[in-house]
């Protein structure tokens, strides 16, 4: 992990006002897609029950299990994951790929605007469309709620209680991509999602809108890291103490954030994953 001095709140939602405009302004400009927000993310995992019970006791037992594969998915709030078994020659315990939700999303005008953008990407049948970006991680384009279609392919799993969930996500907040070149993947980012909404403010990451107030950053990838999602981060009204130690009851191992009035953990898979108090109004 990066080893930076931490962002206080405050500094780490600073381009969320600006995020809601760029959300805005991206239609005016004629960016060819207009999400609502980052609609799910996907995990790969070795052992899909071990990461479900670690889920379900960390945020709560609405899960979907596919009906035709071990593909789960867990209700982040509005949001959710997605978690499988690596496909053939796939990483596995990473983050496989993030998808922005669409509104009004069309197939068809998807694939013309990411053939006139030059883009290269594979369908897939009835999830819509996943385009890599210059380093090979993957954004799928499908639609917005896409909760209430997986419903069609998949049904409730029959997970045993294990009480109260540690959290209670009131959303996705924004994922981190480490890059390879960053001039290379904001070019790329920017036709998909539009402009920088943190121009000239001399952060030190690259944030674009991934919906309403929901974002995407990119880091320039340090010696010794990988490229590809670095984290996702999710916010929740929390305790501190008392989180960290249920968390660490689960099988997650707490680490050093970048935001101070956050958490940060690895879950059990050595994901990282980020909390953050929600946005007072």
């Amino acid at each position: 992990m990066r080893s930076t001095s931490p962002f206080t709140r405050r500094e780490a939602l600073a381009t969320l006002t600006a995020g809601a405009l760029a959300a805005r302004t991206t239609l005016a400009a004629g960016t060819p897609f207009r999400f609502s927000s980052l609609d799910h993310l996907a995990i790969a995992v070795d052992d899909t029950g071990k990461s479900v019970r670690f889920y379900t006791r960390v945020f709560g037992n609405t899960v979907l299990k596919a009906k035709a594969n071990p593909r789960h998915y867990v209700k982040l709030g509005p949001n959710y994951v997605a978690m499988a078994p690596p496909g053939q020659g796939q990483a596995s315990q990473v983050i496989d790929h993030f998808c922005p939700g669409i509104v009004g999303f069309d197939l068809a005008a998807a694939k013309r605007a990411l053939d006139q953008m030059g883009l290269s990407y594979r369908e897939a049948t009835g999830v819509g469309l996943f385009v890599p970006d210059p380093d090979g991680t993957l954004v799928q384009l499908w639609t917005e709620d896409s909760w209430s279609l997986v419903g069609g392919t998949a049904e409730p799993a029959a997970i045993p209680s294990q009480g109260e969930p540690l959290i209670r996500p009131t959303g996705i907040d924004h994922i981190l991509i480490n890059v390879s070149n960053l001039e290379k993947s904001t070019a790329f980012y920017e036709k998909i999602l539009g402009p920088v909404i943190n121009p000239g403010n001399g952060t030190r990451r690259t944030w674009f809108s991934g919906g309403g107030s929901n974002r995407v950053g990119l880091a320039l990838a340090g010696p010794g890291e990988k490229t590809g999602i670095d984290h996702y981060c999710l916010t929740a009204p929390f305790d501190r103490a008392s989180l960290a130690k249920g968390l660490e009851a689960a099988g997650a191992t707490i680490i050093q954030g970048d935001v101070a009035a956050g958490i940060d953990f690895l879950d059990i898979n050595g994901i990282h994953v980020q909390i953050l108090p929600p946005v007072r109004a």
